[in-house]
């Protein structure tokens, strides 16, 4: 990690080993993220994930200061089930893990979706709001060192 560098995480998400090995910062969907967590002197890398290298996405994820998870429950017939004990495993070895899973597990945010799918989300008044624009964090908030990684400090 370079001097500036506040902290290292990786952006994880779902692909095949070949995708891993040509993954880069700039070539995915996520690119925009890389980007923004660079002007914050944040070290960000691609992890992607499956099954099949678990093995060696855990290792990767254990160097590291946290990880940002963008990995649906379940998708193109691939769930979770293993994923989710890795990030475990990891967040024990004092990883920070984005959207732990026994917190999701704990919210049941995707199950109430799907339970109460029937009662329709859209508002009855549908005429646009003015939104105030939020207030700019403070400056102690806008790098990892005094955010929840709270391991930042590590070389």
């Amino acid at each position: 990690m370079g001097t500036d560098q506040v902290c290292r995480i990786a952006l994880l998400w779902r692909g095949d080993r070949d995708a891993r090995a040509k993954a880069t910062a700039t070539n995915n969907r996520l690119s925009p993220l890389f980007e923004a967590l660079s002007g914050f002197n944040v070290a960000a890398e691609p992890a992607v994930y499956s099954n099949e290298i678990m093995e060696e996405v855990r290792d990767q994820l254990l160097r590291l200061d946290g990880v940002l998870v963008w990995v649906d429950p379940i998708s193109d017939g691939h769930d979770r089930s293993r994923l989710d004990p890795m990030l475990r495993e990891v967040a024990a070895e004092g990883v920070w893990v984005s959207a732990h899973p026994d917190v999701i597990l704990k919210m049941g945010t995707k199950e109430v979706l799907f339970s109460t799918r029937h009662l329709g989300w859209r508002p009855r008044d549908s005429r646009r709001r003015r939104v105030r624009r939020m207030p700019p964090r403070p400056a102690a908030a806008r790098g990892c060192a005094d955010a929840p990684l709270g391991r930042c400090d590590r070389k």
